[in-house]
């Protein structure tokens, strides 16, 4: 059997859009070392692939993602180790937040710990009724990894979001879709065909124009000055676009415009 067979990371691609599928039903998902390594490598991949124009990460089995692999975790752990396996987890983060394309989380099950950093690096984030999220670091006496601590604040707030990491609740889907946590709550089985719905719209739009978006953000937007150099850094090369240059004849020609990400 193949190496690519054997992955815990599925891809299927549906035109434009493609389905990045963590599957390991044995442990809900979780980011096992070989988890984290194909999914930073298929991540990585997909946002040099043109190909792509939006991707939607979901969960195999009814699942999002338990978290880490607690199963695998070892007494004897050393430093160093640690350090590694952090590293490589912050590759599938890097890839999902400063990445080009934009990454629709669809959510069903439980989206725990490492799951739920996962999700709040996500774009745009659709749950099932019965899903559930939870930053677990402080159960098992550990703190947030996968860029929970800046994701998090992105969305909720940051007293809320110190809550969140120091208390870990478990919230079901309506309140965090009130929090902001979620963006929309789909009937239980259909958040990936409502995702593939709203990954579709993503894909329809500039691709230009959402890759300036997410790296202005990614690399932070604190003062007037912040968003008037990203402006200065961005808007004379989108407007030199084909992209750009075609709107202005489909707008003259009274009909949608096409975008090809040139």
């Amino acid at each position: 059997m193949s190496a690519e067979h054997e992955s815990p990371v599925k891809v299927e691609f549906k035109g434009n859009v493609v389905v990045v599928t963590m599957d390991n039903p044995k442990t809900k998902n979780a980011l096992s070392p070989e988890m984290i390594r194909d999914l930073g490598d298929r991540l990585e991949a997909l946002m040099g692939d043109w190909n792509c124009r939006a991707i939607v990460l979901t969960g195999a089995n009814g699942a999002f993602c338990s978290g880490g692999d607690v199963s695998r975790m070892q007494r004897d752990r050393q430093v160093l180790d640690t350090r590694v396996y952090i590293g490589g987890a912050h590759r599938i983060i890097r890839a999902v937040v400063n990445g080009a394309k934009p990454v629709i989380a669809a959510v069903e099950g439980a989206a725990f710990g490492a799951g739920m950093s996962l999700v709040a690096g996500c774009d745009f984030v659709v749950a099932s009724q019965r899903s559930k999220f939870c930053a677990a670091f402080a159960k098992v006496g550990l703190a947030p990894d996968l860029g929970l601590y800046w994701t998090l604040p992105q969305r909720v707030g940051l007293g809320r979001a110190k809550r969140l990491i120091m208390l870990a609740p478990t919230l079901q889907a309506a309140e965090a879709e009130t929090i902001g946590l979620v963006d929309e709550v789909a009937a239980d089985g259909e958040a990936l065909a409502r995702a593939l719905v709203v990954a579709e719209q993503f894909a329809a739009a500039a691709p230009l124009s959402i890759a300036v978006t997410k790296a202005v953000y990614a690399d932070g937007v604190l003062t007037l000055d912040d968003a008037f150099r990203a402006e200065r850094d961005h808007h004379p090369m989108l407007v030199r676009s084909a992209d750009h240059l075609g709107a202005i004849d489909a707008f003259r020609e009274k009909r949608l415009p096409e975008f090809n990400g040139k």
